[in-house]
């Protein structure tokens, strides 16, 4: 009889140290979540410390201007469409180690052929490339339109080739992505706010295009630009 209440009491003794100790499977459960945890933070910490790609990448980056890549082109050669009355097919010069681009711009209705061609301009060189009556363009060629008419907005003359028309104000650079550009219609965005002012000098809300030489104009005032 003692020897079954001594067993007892071992058995008493066992059910406490039990409660005392968690079971190993309760202890590898808490490591585990301790371990996931600890990973989760880092994983948040690693990407708030992460830089914002370059060229616009940054998903909270405002559209404005700054995300049109905007230069100066000079027209070498330009030739009707083939199959439209409104297209002229250009050769642009832009400055670019791949050489010149060919670019379609809806003027026919409004300029003659001879006014195009050696013609210094502003092209819109991100938008990337599409097919226009079947041709493909690479850029778009910015004019200012009125009832008044048709114009090139033109550089300086002092502009070199190549050079980015920059705004006062909206430092960002241009997005590289034409399908971010898409993506986040940036130019249908933007467009909008482009217009002439009372002097014929292109601007964005106000704003100057500006070059190193001086404001980008336009021969038709007071107009919206596209």
């Amino acid at each position: 009889a003692a020897g079954d209440a001594g067993a007892a009491g071992g058995s008493a003794g066992g059910a406490g140290g039990g409660k005392e100790r968690p079971p190993a499977d309760a202890a590898a459960k808490a490591a585990a979540k301790a371990k996931k945890d600890a990973d989760k933070e880092k994983k948040a910490a690693k990407k708030a410390a992460a830089p914002a790609p370059a060229g616009g990448g940054d998903e909270a980056r405002a559209v404005d201007v700054s995300w049109l890549d905007m230069r100066v082109g000079h027209i070498t050669a330009a030739e009707a469409h083939p199959e439209s009355d409104k297209l002229y097919i250009e050769t642009i010069d832009l400055g670019e180690p791949a050489g010149p681009r060919q670019v379609l711009s809806g003027l026919a209705q409004y300029l003659p052929i001879e006014a195009v061609r050696g013609a210094r301009v502003v092209v819109l060189c991100n938008l990337g490339a599409k097919k226009l009556g079947g041709v493909e363009s690479q850029g778009m060629v910015l004019c200012a339109k009125s009832e008044a008419g048709l114009g090139f907005v033109t550089p300086p003359d002092a502009a070199p080739v190549g050079e980015r028309v920059c705004f006062e104000g909206f430092p960002g650079e241009p997005e590289s992505n034409p399908k971010r550009i898409q993506k986040k219609k940036a130019w249908e965005t933007c467009m909008p706010d482009l217009a002439t002012d009372a002097e014929g000098v292109a601007c964005y809300r106000g704003v100057p295009f500006a070059t190193a030489a001086g404001k980008c104009t336009a021969a038709i005032k007071s107009a919206p630009i596209s």
